[in-house]
């Protein structure tokens, strides 16, 4: 375990005040696919993919240290940045969980508090008076800081004999040498998977996450146990925005999975998903909820891109909007237009798709490009670490895959190949027409060869895309018109945590808060380098095209 040292600014800050949306009420919806009569959105907040972080009864009265709040009060999560949910339904949210929060409910171990993809993928800003809540979009949740908010709760309560028995009476403990221990074990799960996603040196700060440390560590140091495994977190990335995206040819940021329920469990293994690599007889079996996982890919399925609400932002000029397209679909300087990367919808409404000859069972997808990491320009650690070619310990392991020692990509993509194969055949086992939709018919025809994978970042289209900042992989860009000003001159620093919304810049407000990350540009792993495509655009031209990317 590293020092947590370190931490300690990060953690102070969390109880500094912090006035964002409570008090002006219940947030705005957009229209995109999800209201009452499907229930999708209900759904999505409060499924469990098996993510199991404390247990449930903890949560519902654990209080932050040096404090009487309850961690999981709304002024609590607002200072993470998650999202409250401030008129919660009496069946779908009985117990008032924040989005995305959610109840596992394990038959061998109890109920747990866990996430699921809506607590990273819900985005929220305030406008005005005017507090709007968009589903799919990249949140500002602090992961970081809610593993050391649980983390730092659970030790005082440990210490302070007061708190602790008061806390044992709340969840009706009887035996409190055992809930001793296990408090004790809790932190130390919690540490660990503090240090499995975030490095001193290279702190995330809201809405970000290094996504692929994370889980590689999770699975390959907490699950194998084997600490020499560890990679340390290096490459924070931004939440993506989901709409579209099972629709996707590739379906995450370095482009190199095309199966959205396999990469979907992995990201349940990232928040502490639990994955037996160590009892012989019970290898690969999880904690994943095997049908939830696929049923939160189907509603975001019906998921659309929201369209800029004019009454509350502004009207869009449609004249400006109408030369920004043009110079959309237009080389510049560098030889490309964004439509080459960033396709637009044809006449009849559909975006250029894959060959059906190509799929095993007809089917397309959205094109996606992988952009060549010299070509793009961008921070290179996420694809460095994703393409790492240091050997990792297969432990037991070996007797699965046949090699003492693997690369981690492969490695990884092994076991969780084989967590869903065990998901599959659990009972009721699905068959292979169930198998094959829950892996989202991504199969290759069997005579097409595909082309090795581009080592580079991927585009997609742009829709909604005024509601994703802060921009590129790393979120090191806060804002539309920043990503059209060449890298050198960008903005090096800005300030992060602020759900204010600059409608003009289209981005958040870069301004100090209490509690905000300052965003160091310079640091490795959130270089705001590369992306010169339209940096080369006069100043009014600029503004044209902002306006334009307000329409998609």
């Amino acid at each position: 375990m590293f020092n947590h040292t370190p931490f300690k600014k990060l953690a102070a800050s969390l109880s500094l005040p912090l006035a964002l949306t409570a008090c002006l009420g219940e947030p705005t919806y957009l229209e995109q696919n999800w209201n009452d009569d499907n229930n999708f959105r209900a759904m999505s907040y409060h499924s469990s993919q098996g993510s199991q972080l404390i247990p449930y009864a903890w949560f519902l009265h654990l209080q932050v240290a040096n404090s009487k709040q309850l961690v999981r009060d709304n002024t609590t999560i607002e200072q993470l940045r998650y999202l409250p949910d401030y008129n919660p339904d009496p069946d779908d949210n009985p117990d008032a969980l924040p989005i995305g929060f959610v109840k596992d409910q394990d038959a061998t171990t109890g109920d747990w508090l866990g996430f699921n993809c809506a607590a990273c993928h819900t985005g929220q800003i305030v406008f005005g008076q005017s507090v709007i809540r968009i589903d799919g979009a990249p949140a500002l949740g602090d992961y970081a800081g809610l593993l050391i908010t649980l983390r730092d709760a659970l030790q005082q309560t440990l210490d302070q004999p007061k708190r602790f028995n008061s806390f044992a009476n709340n969840i009706g403990a009887t035996d409190t040498d055992s809930l001793r221990n296990q408090i004790t074990a809790s932190i130390a799960e919690l540490s660990g998977s503090l240090s499995n996603a975030v490095s001193p040196a290279h702190l995330p700060g809201y809405g970000r996450i290094d996504a692929f440390a994370a889980i590689r560590n999770e699975v390959f140091v907490t699950d194998l146990g084997i600490a020499s495994n560890f990679q340390t977190p290096s490459a924070p990335v931004s939440y993506p925005f989901l709409w579209d995206t099972p629709q996707l040819e590739r379906v995450q940021w370095t482009g190199h999975v095309e199966n959205p329920y396999a990469r979907n469990v992995g990201q349940v293994l990232g928040v502490q998903g639990r994955l037996n690599l160590q009892d012989p007889s019970q290898l690969f079996k999880s904690s994943i909820k095997r049908d939830n996982v696929f049923l939160l890919e189907e509603w975001i399925d019906e998921l659309t891109a929201p369209q800029w609400p004019e009454a509350i932002l502004g009207k869009i000029n449609q004249k400006a909007a109408a030369r920004g397209k043009s110079l959309y679909t237009t080389a510049d300087a560098s030889g490309y237009s964004c439509a080459d990367c960033h396709s637009l919808k044809d006449d009849n409404g559909q975006y250029p798709l894959t060959l059906a000859s190509q799929n095993a069972f007809g089917k397309q997808f959205i094109k996606t490009l992988n952009i060549p990491l010299a070509e793009i320009g961008t921070d290179p650690n996420t694809l460095t670490n994703v393409y790492d070619a240091t050997p990792l310990q297969t432990g037991i392991l070996v007797n699965v895959f046949g090699q003492a020692e693997m690369v981690g990509g492969p490695l990884l993509s092994n076991v969780t190949r084989a967590t869903v194969g065990t998901l599959f055949a659990q009972a009721p086992a699905l068959n292979q027409q169930q198998q094959v939709a829950f892996s989202g018919f991504r199969f290759y025809a069997p005579n097409y060869q595909p082309a090795p994978d581009v080592i580079g970042y991927k585009a997609r289209p742009l829709a909604g895309i005024w509601a994703t900042a802060p921009f590129l992989h790393n979120g090191s860009v806060p804002d539309l018109y920043n990503l059209l000003q060449t890298p050198e001159r960008r903005i090096k620093e800005f300030w992060l945590g602020s759900m204010l919304f600059n409608n003009v810049a289209v981005g958040y407000v870069n301004a100090y808060e209490p509690g905000a990350f300052k965003f160091n540009t310079r640091i490795s792993g959130n270089s705001n380098a590369g992306h010169r495509y339209g940096t080369t655009l006069s100043e009014s031209q600029k503004w044209d095209l902002i306006e334009f990317l307000k329409t998609l």
